[in-house]
């Protein structure tokens, strides 16, 4: 068995006013240049002509297998590919799948790639323009890796991102006996850490300081998404970016003179993934897979928290930061990002775990362990990577499937047409560009089974953002309308 270590990684942005829009770079020019700089980074340029394997993490786009154009863009062109649908834990599950071929001997040199230029794209479709760059899908069928059922697109579909995350971090608040206000000044105040560091990293989208008040009160730049979440608290997917991730064995790297300096052991990575439907969660803030995965990537390498000196936490809404704190048992307090999130950093839709590897490959080289936390769905699928400057001094490399071990409470879900008397567990104020749209909520029945309900009662969504709804008797039509008890 040898040793799999990353030798090289970079991170590419294409900012506006870099080029003309008519001469952008697309999102497999992108993503190669980023692994050109890769490979640039490991000192040994010639590494991509022996790369054998390049994973992609899925976005919006349409190409059958980008790992072949890419693998053509840098002259490797017989270096087979792979695919993931779009998850924000799929970067680093593809540098997991890489890594442990590589210890298992199979596969001497790996890619690991995710961008996109959707900024780009989406002003050029505005001008009624094709863009010119390669939209060919790639030939041959690409490896598909870590997929997940189409029940869970649907009901993320149904519900949007933003809102759903917004009912897990007001179940949480509701948990926590929390009030809104204090509620809301916490939540900005952690989010005005991630800009901090978003300030100071060259490759974050958004580098402009924004402070928690600025983050909490909405304006005309920052309208309310979906309560209590502003523009400035959810992703940022509408940008030009892309990384690489250049992985070999240590023969490899000893064979292209690639000093031991530059070399990160990747430690771990641990995986696992919730009950596919939110709706079936025993407790919509808590992840007993978040916490499995936490637990078994710390003690695969024989660490706490408090021994990991650089962490980077999946960073899409305040939510899923508040629970990985608690799955880890760490405070918020403490620095929770090197990129600054996809708020403020930015990333393709399925890539912000590719930026944040790429970001703590030069940390973890000058000293510390780094710790890389990968999320995908509403807080479904988990990714747990730890990375060091030296070899694991414990156990040796290894990918763990932890769902063995998750231990699921799962909670019935209502038919679509069930009616009755239920008490709201969480709501949130769903807003579009004209204001406040309607209050999604989520219900319990009294058995304890849980379902959506709805409702553009302007009263209740008064009561939701002023208030606060979670605990409230309730009654759900047929229909899915929420009816408060006065």
């Amino acid at each position: 068995m040898t040793e799999p270590v990353i030798v090289g990684a970079a991170q590419f942005v294409q900012r506006p006013g870099d080029r003309d829009l008519a001469d952008a770079l697309g999102h497999i020019e992108l993503m190669a240049e980023a692994s050109r700089q890769a490979a640039a980074d490991s000192g040994a340029p010639g590494m991509l002509e022996k790369v054998q394997w390049i994973g992609v993490a899925g976005g919006w786009f349409d190409y059958r297998n980008p790992g072949q154009l890419v693998a053509e863009a840098i002259g490797a062109p017989d270096a087979g590919g792979a695919l993931t649908p779009i998850s924000g834990s799929a970067p680093q599950e593809l540098l997991g799948v890489a890594a442990q071929r590589i210890a298992d001997g199979t596969l001497d040199v790996a890619l690991v790639v995710g961008g996109e230029a959707a900024w780009s794209l989406q002003r050029l479709r505005k001008a009624g323009v094709d863009p010119h760059w390669d939209t060919r899908p790639g030939s041959g069928d690409a490896e598909m890796l870590s997929t997940y059922p189409i029940e869970l697109v649907h009901e993320s579909m149904a519900l949007g991102a933003a809102p759903a995350y917004a009912l897990l971090d007001d179940s949480r608040r509701a948990a926590r006996n929390e009030s809104l206000a204090d509620h809301l000044a916490r939540i900005s105040t952690l989010w005005a850490g991630f800009s901090e560091v978003a300030v100071d990293n060259p490759s974050a989208w958004d580098r402009q300081l924004h402070t928690a008040e600025e983050i909490a009160v909405p304006s005309p730049d920052n309208r309310m998404i979906s309560f209590p979440y502003t523009k400035a608290m959810v992703a940022n997917n509408t940008v030009d970016m892309a990384s690489a991730v250049l992985l070999c064995s240590t023969d490899a790297a000893r064979a292209a003179g690639i000093p031991t300096g530059r070399w990160v052991f990747p430690q771990v990575v641990a995986n696992s993934h919730e009950t596919w439907l939110l709706a079936e969660r025993d407790q919509l803030h808590g992840s007993p897979a978040l916490a499995t995965a936490a637990a078994a990537a710390l003690a695969h390498v024989g660490m706490g928290i408090d021994d990991v000196q650089h962490v980077d936490l999946y960073a899409c809404f305040p939510a899923i930061v508040q629970m990985t704190c608690d799955a880890l048992g760490m405070s918020h307090h403490r620095r929770l990002t090197v990129t600054g999130g996809l708020g403020f950093a930015g990333a393709a839709v399925g890539n912000a775990a590719g930026q944040s590897i790429a970001a703590m490959v030069p940390l973890v080289r000058a000293g510390g362990v780094g710790l890389v936390h990968g999320n995908g769905g509403v807080a479904t699928k988990h990714s747990f990577g730890l990375y060091a400057a030296s070899p694991p001094a414990t156990n040796p490399y290894a990918l763990i499937d932890c769902q063995p071990q998750v231990e699921h409470r799962r909670r019935d879900a209502v038919a679509a047409d069930w009616s009755g008397a239920c008490t709201v567990e969480a709501a949130t104020v769903v807003h579009d560009r004209n204001g406040p749209t309607h209050v999604l909520t989520a219900v319990l029945t009294s058995d304890g089974a849980r379902g959506w309900a709805r409702t553009t009662d302007p009263a209740v969504m008064d009561i939701t953002s002023t208030e606060g709804l979670a605990g409230r008797l309730a009654h759900r039509t047929a229909d899915g309308t929420l009816e408060i008890e006065a």
